[in-house]
Protein backbone atom coordinates (compact mmCIF):
# COMPACT_ATOMS: atom_id res chain seq x y z
CA UNK A 1 0.00 0.00 0.00
CA UNK A 2 1.43 3.39 -1.13
CA UNK A 3 2.21 6.18 1.81
CA UNK A 4 -0.30 8.78 2.05
CA UNK A 5 0.61 12.17 0.49
CA UNK A 6 1.33 14.69 3.82
CA UNK A 7 -0.24 18.03 3.34
CA UNK A 8 1.10 20.78 4.38
CA UNK A 9 -0.99 20.98 7.65
CA UNK A 10 0.37 17.78 8.85
CA UNK A 11 3.94 18.97 8.02
CA UNK A 12 3.42 22.52 9.71
CA UNK A 13 1.99 20.87 12.69
CA UNK A 14 4.41 18.10 12.99
CA UNK A 15 7.57 20.23 12.30
CA UNK A 16 6.13 22.50 15.65
CA UNK A 17 6.11 18.73 17.31
CA UNK A 18 9.85 18.20 16.37
CA UNK A 19 11.01 22.07 17.12
CA UNK A 20 9.32 21.57 20.65
CA UNK A 21 10.57 18.12 21.18
CA UNK A 22 13.96 19.47 20.01
CA UNK A 23 13.90 22.58 22.41
CA UNK A 24 13.02 19.87 25.67
CA UNK A 25 15.72 17.66 24.40
CA UNK A 26 13.76 14.80 24.61
CA UNK A 27 14.02 12.11 21.69
CA UNK A 28 10.94 10.37 20.19
CA UNK A 29 11.10 7.83 22.11
CA UNK A 30 11.12 9.86 25.24
CA UNK A 31 7.98 11.72 23.91
CA UNK A 32 6.37 7.98 23.01
CA UNK A 33 6.91 6.66 26.42
CA UNK A 34 5.21 9.55 28.40
CA UNK A 35 2.05 9.71 25.71
CA UNK A 36 1.99 5.58 26.43
CA UNK A 37 2.60 4.76 22.32
CA UNK A 38 4.84 3.71 19.95
CA UNK A 39 7.96 5.39 18.88
CA UNK A 40 6.77 5.18 14.99
CA UNK A 41 2.92 6.44 15.92
CA UNK A 42 5.07 9.58 17.16
CA UNK A 43 6.83 9.52 14.59
CA UNK A 44 4.29 9.73 12.03
CA UNK A 45 3.02 13.07 13.79
CA UNK A 46 6.07 14.59 13.13
CA UNK A 47 6.61 13.80 9.83
CA UNK A 48 2.82 14.38 8.61
CA UNK A 49 1.87 10.95 8.01
CA UNK A 50 -1.23 11.42 10.58
CA UNK A 51 -1.97 13.35 13.40
CA UNK A 52 -2.30 13.04 16.91
CA UNK A 53 -5.93 12.89 18.17
CA UNK A 54 -7.74 15.74 20.55
CA UNK A 55 -6.40 13.40 23.56
CA UNK A 56 -2.89 12.59 22.46
CA UNK A 57 -2.44 16.16 21.46
CA UNK A 58 -4.00 17.49 24.77
CA UNK A 59 -0.73 15.53 26.35
CA UNK A 60 1.56 16.67 24.44
CA UNK A 61 1.11 20.43 24.70
CA UNK A 62 1.30 19.25 28.62
CA UNK A 63 4.42 18.38 27.88
CA UNK A 64 6.14 20.24 26.26
CA UNK A 65 4.23 23.47 28.55
CA UNK A 66 2.45 24.98 25.72
CA UNK A 67 -0.97 25.34 24.34
CA UNK A 68 -2.53 24.16 21.54
CA UNK A 69 -2.42 27.23 19.29
CA UNK A 70 1.43 26.76 19.29
CA UNK A 71 1.00 23.48 17.47
CA UNK A 72 -1.74 24.50 15.48
CA UNK A 73 -0.06 28.05 14.16
CA UNK A 74 -1.58 30.60 15.73
CA UNK A 75 1.00 31.58 18.05
CA UNK A 76 3.95 30.82 20.21
CA UNK A 77 4.03 30.61 24.13
CA UNK A 78 6.74 28.33 24.93
CA UNK A 79 9.53 30.40 25.25
CA UNK A 80 7.51 32.45 28.02
CA UNK A 81 6.25 29.37 29.66
CA UNK A 82 10.09 28.71 29.86
CA UNK A 83 10.70 31.50 31.77
CA UNK A 84 7.38 31.38 33.80
CA UNK A 85 7.89 28.74 35.74
CA UNK A 86 4.80 26.91 33.57
CA UNK A 87 6.60 24.16 31.95
CA UNK A 88 6.63 20.77 33.17
CA UNK A 89 10.10 20.00 35.07
CA UNK A 90 11.31 16.95 32.34
CA UNK A 91 11.17 19.72 29.90
CA UNK A 92 14.88 21.45 30.93
CA UNK A 93 17.70 22.31 28.77
CA UNK A 94 20.51 20.10 28.68
CA UNK A 95 22.61 23.00 30.78
CA UNK A 96 19.63 22.88 33.33
CA UNK A 97 19.76 19.18 33.83
CA UNK A 98 23.58 19.49 34.20
CA UNK A 99 22.80 21.47 36.92
CA UNK A 100 20.57 19.81 38.74
CA UNK A 101 22.89 16.80 38.19
CA UNK A 102 25.60 18.57 39.91
CA UNK A 103 23.39 19.97 42.59
CA UNK A 104 22.19 16.45 43.58
CA UNK A 105 26.10 15.43 43.98
CA UNK A 106 25.95 18.18 46.77
CA UNK A 107 25.78 17.76 50.39
CA UNK A 108 23.13 18.39 52.93
CA UNK A 109 25.34 21.60 54.12
CA UNK A 110 25.87 22.63 50.30
CA UNK A 111 22.84 22.78 49.02
CA UNK A 112 21.70 24.57 51.67
CA UNK A 113 25.09 27.10 51.06
CA UNK A 114 24.00 27.11 46.79
CA UNK A 115 20.56 27.91 48.03
CA UNK A 116 21.74 31.31 49.78
CA UNK A 117 24.22 31.68 47.56
CA UNK A 118 21.13 31.76 44.36
CA UNK A 119 18.82 33.56 46.52
CA UNK A 120 20.93 36.32 47.09
CA UNK A 121 21.74 36.82 43.55
CA UNK A 122 18.02 37.14 43.01
CA UNK A 123 17.89 39.37 45.85
CA UNK A 124 20.38 41.51 44.04
CA UNK A 125 19.01 41.15 40.54
CA UNK A 126 15.73 42.49 41.89
CA UNK A 127 16.78 44.94 43.93
CA UNK A 128 18.85 46.39 41.13
CA UNK A 129 15.56 46.46 38.56
CA UNK A 130 13.64 48.08 40.96
CA UNK A 131 16.50 51.35 41.42
CA UNK A 132 16.58 51.33 37.34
Amino acid sequence: MPKRKCSSVNLSVGNRLKKYRDACSLTQQQVADILNINRTTYTKYETGVSEPSHDILKKIVSIFGIDFNAILGDKDTFESNVFDYKMPMYNLTKDEQDLIGRYRLLSNDEKAEFSKIMNEIISNRNTSNNND
